[in-house]
């Protein structure tokens, strides 16, 4: 049950190396925090690339083998997460999506909130508004997100998958001012939600903070 902390790698290589965290979570959760080499999109594995970015998008693109709507990234501090059902109090045949799902983001907000950027579950606090059908995963918040305590914007972008025996999710924390003009990439893109942080010590906080409270999620029983 640890996180590590990697460096700057392409899109590929950066889907190919959260694969590989299903194999690494054997003994139950297993985690890395990384960077990329450039400005790049995440679509989600059910978006194609021509009915998701402008035509033209100055961006490089790559299909995430989660759910979800495409993240503008190279601004962001990016998370893989796996964990096996079993960690969860859960059986192998279990597939109830919510219940996974919120049992791996409350470590992964108190993880945040630990490093210095306050989160919590959007259903934790009055939801602003309702979900919007765009392309951008940071245009909208659902009850399911994660949020800032005091304004209730989107702080950590999730998409999760469930495999056969254990469930990955793909996070993404935007820190600075996006790499490439969001409005050149998406109809309809989220207003700028960057944190301040300084992206070197952030990272290394969450990872730190990240190890602690995977190693303190306790089995629940849902």
């Amino acid at each position: 049950m640890k996180a590590r902390l990697e460096g700057r790698a392409d899109g590929p290589t950066n889907m190919a190396r959260d694969l590989v965290l299903l194999s690494e979570s054997h003994d139950g959760w297993f985690a890395r925090v990384y960077d990329w080499d450039g400005a790049w999109v995440t679509l989600g594995r059910f978006q194609k690339a021509e009915d998701t970015l402008l035509p033209g998008a100055p961006v490089r693109w790559v299909a995430r083998p989660t759910g979800g709507r495409a993240v503008l990234h190279g601004h962001d501090v990016t998370l893989g997460i796996a964990v096996q059902y079993r960690a969860l109090g859960l059986a192998d045949g279990t597939r109830d999506l919510r219940s996974v799902y919120r049992a791996v983001v409350r470590p992964l907000a108190q993880g945040l909130t630990s490093a210095g950027l306050p989160a919590v579950l959007a259903e934790d606090r009055t939801p602003e508004g309702l979900p919007k059908l765009v392309a951008d995963c940071f245009a909208a918040t659902s009850p399911n997100d994660i949020v800032s305590p005091l304004t209730g914007l989107k702080v950590c972008g999730c998409a999760l998958r469930l495999y056969d025996s254990a469930v990955l999710l793909q996070a993404s924390v935007p820190i600075g001012p996006p790499r490439v003009d969001p409005s050149l990439v998406f109809a309809q893109p989220a207003p700028e939600c960057s944190t301040g942080l300084d992206r070197a010590t952030f990272a290394a906080a969450l990872t730190e903070q990240l190890s602690w409270a995977l190693e303190t999620a306790l089995p629940v029983n849902l």
